[in-house]
This record gives structure tokens, sequence and C-alpha cells, in this order.
């Protein structure tokens, strides 16, 4: 985690923290003292409309020095440090339209400015696209047609798809594309006990969602083994680092 995203999250939970010492303020009194209610100071409406108009600053400041910062990182390319000031100020304000409106904006310039392109030459297997970091999104756009030609020997439970990494994939159409996340070889599950399969998902014409977990993204289209496959894909993606 970046030091950027250590301070956003203690930023929005030092202020969850704030909130819940200043409510139970009064419960640790109770306690205190006996007493079933504590003792309040009556306050006078023009103490009141004090409070209220200082409440009222210190919201426009705070949401007037967010938007700046927002601005600031959005018109210098840093659009995830401005997605994570946007998701605070969307916990503040939960049914904010425009704050959401907002959001999927920054995801599409995010995605813009990382997108580049490839061929996927349906021939091959797995070939490998970038590495994903868990739950950013990333997108992939797919185009154009190839030729299948399978002279295959089925049984009777069809073409096999147990294994991921060698069969087809089970759930996705024949011949479409599909991909799968591989985690970094010091991933948790690499360590000691069974090492778990990578689960593939079908891609489609177009995929938009957060990446499953961290790890390179491999992608291929969805034939039986020993198929033979002619011509080229075209593929556009987002939220990616490319491999080199």
């Amino acid at each position: 985690m970046t030091r950027f995203c250590r301070l956003s999250v203690f930023t929005a939970c030092s202020l969850a923290v704030a909130g819940s010492l200043w409510l139970s303020e009064g419960s640790q009194v109770q306690a205190q003292t006996g007493k079933s209610k504590a003792k309040t100071k009556p306050i006078t409406s023009t103490e009141l409309k004090k409070l209220d108009a200082k409440l009222e600053e210190v919201q426009g400041t705070f949401l007037k020095d967010t938007v700046s910062i927002i601005k600031g990182y959005e018109d210098g390319g840093q659009f995830e440090r401005a997605k994570i000031l946007l998701e605070v100020l969307l916990k503040l304000d939960p049914k904010n339209e425009q704050i959401k409106q907002k959001l999927k904006n920054l995801d599409d310039q995010l995605l813009d400015s990382t997108e580049f392109d490839l061929e996927l030459d349906p021939a091959k297997g797995w070939q490998p696209v970038g590495t994903v970091i868990k739950e950013r999104l990333m997108r992939i756009e797919v185009d154009g047609d190839y030729k299948i030609v399978a002279n295959l020997s089925v049984g009777p439970d069809g073409v096999p798809i147990k294994d991921p990494i060698n069969d087809m994939v089970g759930g996705a159409p024949l011949g479409s594309v599909v991909a799968m996340i591989v985690p970094p070889p010091t991933a948790p599950n690499d360590r000691g006990g069974e090492k778990k399969q990578p689960n593939a998902f079908h891609v489609g014409s177009k995929y938009e969602q957060g990446a499953q977990r961290d790890g390179m993204l491999l992608i291929k289209v969805n034939v039986p083994p020993g198929a033979k496959c002619t011509g080229k894909l075209k593929v556009k993606v987002g939220g990616v680092n490319k491999s080199t």
C-alpha cells in the first residue's frame, strides 16, 4: 500500500474514530456518575446559530479543499489518487449521484489512460497480457474473427474441462475469448499445502470488472486441445500493466 493510500485510509478511520469517541462520551459519563442522563447546559438561540454557522463553514472549507485536491490530481493524470478521495466523499454522502457519476468518469479516464492494443493468436494457448492489481478495474475488448478446424475423438462426457490450463474452460462458449489471472510465485497460496488452480473466466467481445486477484493476466480462445485455428483477433486492454 502506498503512502498516499495509507494516509487516505488513516484520514477516513480518524473521522470514524472521532465520531465514535464523541458519541460514546455521554455513555462514559453515565457509567461514571450512575445517572440516567448527563447534565446539559442550556444554550441560547444566538449560540446555536453561531455553532450552526461554524459547522457550515467547516463543511464548506472541507468540500472546497477536497474538490480542489481531486481536480489537481485529475489534471495531473493521478486518477487513482483522485478516485480514493472521491470514495471517501461517497462514504460521507452515499446517495450523492454527482459523486457516483464522477467516479464512473474517473474509471473511464483511468482505463483510457492505460489502454494498449495487442493481437491474440488463436493458434496458441494462454498468452500473457500484463499484470493486474486486485479490485482495480480492467477492461478487455476483442474484435475480429478466425477459423476453427477440429477433427477430434470425443466420448459421452464431451470435451474435457477439468484442467483450465490445458482443457477448455467450462461455462464459456466454444471459440469465445477467455482469460485467467495467475498469482505471483510468492502469493500465499503457493506457500505450503496444495496449490490452487487459478479460475478462468469468460471475456467474449467485452469484459469490464475489477481484477479477482493480483497477478498476470492471460488470454486465449476457448477451443478443444488439438483444434487448428487460423486468423488473428484484435484486443484492446485497459487497467492492465503491459507485459514487456
